[in-house]
Parts: C-alpha cells; structure tokens; sequence
C-alpha cells in the first residue's frame, strides 16, 4: 500500500484540491498542517529544495507544486484525462481557475485598502469571463461534468475556488445555470460532503 504525507499550512488554500482528490479515491493519508508561526523554524528543515509547501510525501518520495501534486494525484487515481484532448482540457480549466484564485487571493491579502480594491477590480473583472467560458462548455456538452461525463480533476479545481469566490459573492452563478448544478452535484458527491463535514474549519 503506497503511503502519503501531505505537509501544508493549517487552511484549505492550495493543498484542498490535493484532500479532495484524496478523499474521492479513499486513500487513507498523513494530513500535517502546519502553524504560520511555526513555519520560519521549520523551514530550513523542509524536506524539498524549494523549502515552500505544499508538498506531498509519496512513499517517502518528496513532490511539490500545488498544480502538479494535483495532476500527478489525478493520474494516479483515475481522475485525469483518458487522451491528450481530454488532458488539455482539465489543464486549460485547471490554469483558468488557477489566474481566478490569484486574483482573488491578492485582494484578501493586500496590504492596504488601495490595493484590496485595485486587485479585486482585477478578480471582478476577470471572474464572469472565467465562468461564461466554463459555462459554455458544460452547455455545448451537454454533460454533468465539465470533461468527459464523469468526475476529473477539472470539476475539483473548480469546486474548490467557487468555495472562495462564493464567499465573496453569493449570486456568483446568477448567469450560470450549468456551474451552478455542477458545483451542487460535487458538493453533493459523498466523498466530498464527508469531508468537507469532517474536514477542520478555517477562514481560507
């Protein structure tokens, strides 16, 4: 049985897809979170050259990078594309989703108020056409999902960062009738409402 350690900081942020992915595969995993103030002693011990988080222990090979922890997870577990075409697209979504969490993490972390409202004029106008292309594919499919016609990868990343933008705007689906379905349907999937009800509550 492959043994997995994934090392991050005690919020969602960019190791949640990587649990969700987890959770959907029912794999049993070390889930370290780490303290903020603990990290700058524990840094130079980081086990990584890039000493950043998150990073992921597979049998005690070290990994890093947020987006390839996560596609390598997929792979792994039968939720990444079964061709090229397919591939291209959950990476397509995935970066999309990726420059909308950006955006929206730089407003929620701005030093003062000027840039809090100059980043989330970025992250405003950015996020509708972000979703209107996502929305446009989930319709020309007519599919459930937003690659091929099951669960990916794709549909985690997405449902991750609407769990942010959701916060923040309650109407975000108001023109987008298919996200809003879809994000229900992965809220509603039982691996992810087990975790989500037993995962540790945090603001990010």
């Amino acid at each position: 049985m492959t043994n997995y350690k994934l090392t991050y900081f005690a919020i969602r942020g960019r190791a949640e897809v990587a649990r969700y992915i987890l959770a959907v595969a029912g794999v049993d995993y070390v889930d370290e979170r780490i303290k903020e103030e603990d990290w700058k002693a524990i840094k130079p011990t980081c086990k990584n050259p890039f000493k950043q988080l998150p990073m992921l222990e597979v049998d005690g090979k070290v990994l890093i990078e947020s987006l390839a922890i996560e596609n390598y997870l997929a792979a792994t577990h039968g939720l990444h594309g079964k061709d090229n075409g397919e591939k291209y697209l959950i990476d397509m979504i995935g970066c999309a989703i990726n420059d909308a969490m950006e955006k929206f993490m730089m407003s929620a972390f701005a030093p003062d108020e000027t840039k809090k409202e100059e980043y989330y004029a970025a992250y405003k106008k950015f996020i509708p056409v972000c979703l209107k292309a996502m929305e446009e594919i989930i319709q020309e499919k007519k599919s459930d999902y937003l690659v091929g016609n099951r669960l990916t990868l794709a549909d985690l990343q997405f449902f991750c960062g609407c769990e942010y933008f959701l916060d923040a705007d309650e109407n975000l689906f108001g023109n987008f009738p298919g996200l809003k379905a879809l994000f229900d349907r992965v809220a509603n999937t039982k691996q992810i409402a087990d975790w989500r009800n037993k995962r540790p509550k945090t603001e990010y």
